[in-house]
């Protein structure tokens, strides 16, 4: 029976850690959203993300993954393709980085609760994550 109690307790915090950051992480989506302020984001980004391989019209994703998760991310990706915005390989180079690197803050922050180091944790995904994708927008670089 200690067992089963431990466990139930366990899952409890965790779930419970997972609620804490989860949702005023969607609430301030809900705020970035209302007041476009991913708009106002990606004008810094643009060069450090060209310098990667990507165009400016892929980053509005990029920083939409990277910020609030894949699903959010993958979602405007989505929507920006449909639109012809995104063309050939930003697509992928897009959904790269984010299958590498996504929900950066949040991902971080639930690490950390378990007990991981925030400070090694996100370098080193970020450095991972541009690394593979600038050596694939080499690979793939468009003619």
């Amino acid at each position: 029976m200690g067992f089963v109690w431990e466990t139930s307790a366990g899952l409890f915090s965790l779930l419970l850690k997972v609620f804490l950051i989860v949702v005023p992480l969607m609430v301030l989506l809900e705020i970035f959203r209302e007041y476009k302020i991913i708009d106002k984001l990606i004008i810094p980004f643009r060069r450090p993300a060209g310098a990667i391989g990507f165009k400016q019209d892929s980053i509005y994703p990029l920083l939409a993954g990277i910020i609030f998760g894949i699903s959010y991310g993958g979602g405007v990706l989505i929507g920006e393709s449909a639109s012809g915005r995104i063309k050939g390989n930003q697509k992928f180079l897009v959904a790269l980085y984010l299958g590498l690197c996504h929900a950066v803050f949040e991902d971080t922050l639930i690490f950390m609760s378990l007990g991981a180091n925030g400070a090694v944790v996100l370098p080193v995904r970020l450095v991972l994550a541009t690394g593979v994708v600038f050596m694939a927008a080499i690979i793939l670089k468009e003619k």
